[in-house]
């Protein structure tokens, strides 16, 4: 009888050259760690409710085939500036486009259309459990003195559960994570406000794409809308300082500004050009009056793809 050890468990994930055909996963797509997976399966059971002299149920039939797998990764650049990194196919899957310049940046900002797809499996110890077609959303999280953290969550086609050796990862990046500490030209609608977490979730709308044609009953999953929006919490202060609530009543936007790091290759910035709040509440932290703030990323520029942009240099 195997012994299913949670701690051995690696993810693999690779861009599809054909939108719901599977990839091959190879130890080079396992480039980057992850921490609390979860996979879930979700196949529907058709009720047989027929009649007859009995009472006794007939069995249920299996349905439309799909899945989800989420976790966690850490955010990190590749240590080298102009690099992708490892995460950079992880946002692309998330309705993210990838621009890099060499020895500069690489930088991932929203996209409206060809949205590419991912087959990515988690292993956990001799067991692989893979999606294809997947799409997927995620958010960052941080509060101080900790890393920030991406939680990914990819919805795709069920492709199945079998009996794989572990992948050992190859290509996985050397830098470590930065802690949420010095972060001196953060700034929110227009004001350095000092906070001590901060959340931000792009919200992508999940669907999948039904297909008579396939054994699962789905093509691929799609990404239909985006809702960005995040939280933090502000230190109150003066009207005459900070009018947050005239910012609230009014609908008056400004910039979230988030840069995160100091050594190239290793620098993250996150910005929303046009934030606005759309929630206040009074709360308490360790006695100091702060605000717990809900926001809204919406567009800057007239055509959009630009309320969440990702800058790693």
């Amino acid at each position: 009888m195997a012994e299913i050890k949670s701690r051995r468990a690696v993810v693999a994930a690779k861009i599809e050259a054909v939108t719901g055909t599977a990839e091959t996963l190879a130890a080079a797509d396992a480039n980057f760690l992850i921490m609390d997976p979860k996979f879930t399966a979700d196949i529907p059971m058709f009720d047989r409710k027929n009649l007859d002299q009995s009472i006794s149920p007939f069995a249920p039939i299996p349905g439309t085939q799909k899945a989800t797998l989420s976790f966690k990764v850490e955010n990190k650049g590749s240590g080298t500036a102009g690099t992708a990194p490892a995460i950079g196919k992880l946002f692309k899957a998330c309705g993210f486009g990838e621009t890099l310049v060499a020895i500069t940046s690489a930088t991932y900002a929203p996209i409206s259309t060809a949205f590419p797809s991912i087959t990515i499996a988690l292993y956990k110890d001799g067991l692989k459990k893979q999606i294809r077609g997947a799409r997927g959303t995620f958010k960052f999280s941080t509060k101080v003195g900790e890393p920030m953290m991406v939680e990914f969550t990819f919805e795709g086609v069920y492709d199945g559960v079998s009996d794989v050796t572990i992948l050992t990862g190859t290509g996985i990046e050397t830098t470590l994570p930065v802690p949420f500490l010095n972060v001196s030209t953060f700034t929110a609608l227009g004001y350095a406000s000092k906070i001590s977490h901060i959340a931000m979730d792009v919200g992508n709308k999940l669907e999948m794409r039904n297909d008579i044609s396939k054994a699962e009953g789905f093509f691929a999953c799609l990404i239909t809308d985006r809702d960005p929006k995040g939280s933090m919490d502000p230190e109150e202060e003066l009207v005459a300082t900070d009018d947050r609530y005239l910012k609230w009543k009014a609908g008056t936007s400004g910039s979230i500004l988030l840069p995160v790091g100091a050594a190239a290759g290793n620098i993250c910035t996150i910005t929303a050009p046009k934030a606005l709040y759309t929630k206040l509440a009074e709360g308490d932290r360790g006695g100091l009056a702060v605000l717990a703030a809900d926001f809204r990323m919406v567009r800057s520029a007239a055509a959009g793809n630009d309320e969440l942009v990702l800058a790693y240099t």
